[in-house]
């Protein structure tokens, strides 16, 4: 999936705690702890369908290069009115915007990255446009298509600190949780936290053997 620069998990407890109030001082006779979920969140670097697809819930699909004839594009004619392509163009490739009978060549607009911005009250009126371009490759995510999609996690890491010695884990199920933030705009290089919950794989047996997570570290 890419570049994370964290993985972590932590664990939720279910503590009942049995007081023991035979003397002043206090404390616990017993006590009983079970694991009542386990969570865990991954920050991801690599902004890629790959890495996002989980966190946003996301259906994927995947345009190759190809021509876009006379698609049609809603217009009111109004002056600074954006109008986007419905695929990302290929800007060294020719674009070309006609009104929508095919009559006239309009040329009052701005070419942007995804479509026009009109300008003034010339051939692009309320009937719209035809564009004809070439899409460039892409790919399109559409969000919150996927709610409790499941998912394996198979982490392929070195320890550094040990010369690089493999380390694995593994997790058998697990569901993410919406991302709470995506900054699509920053200063920075863009780092996004996935959240998720790793559930109980029932179809995995034998003693010794966790349904929940595997860790394998070489010595």
């Amino acid at each position: 999936m890419g570049n994370y620069s964290a993985l972590e998990v932590s664990f939720e407890e279910d503590r009942k705690e049995q007081k023991d109030y035979t003397s002043v001082g206090g404390g616990n006779v017993n006590v009983l702890s079970r694991i009542d979920s386990e969570t865990g969140s991954l920050t991801a670097m690599d902004l890629s369908a790959a890495s996002l697809t989980p966190a946003l819930r996301a259906a994927v699909s995947e345009q190759a290069s190809g021509a876009v004839v006379d698609e049609v594009v809603p217009a009111s004619g109004t002056d600074g009115e954006l109008l986007p392509f419905a695929f990302a163009p290929d800007h060294s490739q020719s674009i070309t915007v006609k009104d929508d009978m095919d009559v006239t060549e309009c040329i009052d607009y701005n070419l942007t990255a995804n479509g026009i911005v009109v300008i003034g009250t010339g051939a692009i009126d309320n009937d719209g446009v035809k564009v004809s371009c070439t899409k460039a490759p892409q790919e399109i995510m559409q969000a919150l298509l996927e709610a409790g999609e499941e998912f394996a996690l198979f982490f392929d890491g070195m320890n550094e600190a040990q010369s690089g010695k493999p380390v694995s884990i593994t997790m058998h199920r697990l569901k993410f949780s919406p991302v709470q933030g995506m900054p699509f705009i920053s200063d920075e290089f863009t780092e996004v936290s996935m959240e998720f919950e790793v559930l109980r794989d029932s179809s995995i047996g034998g003693v010794g053997m966790s349904q929940f997570m595997k860790v394998v570290q070489a010595l």
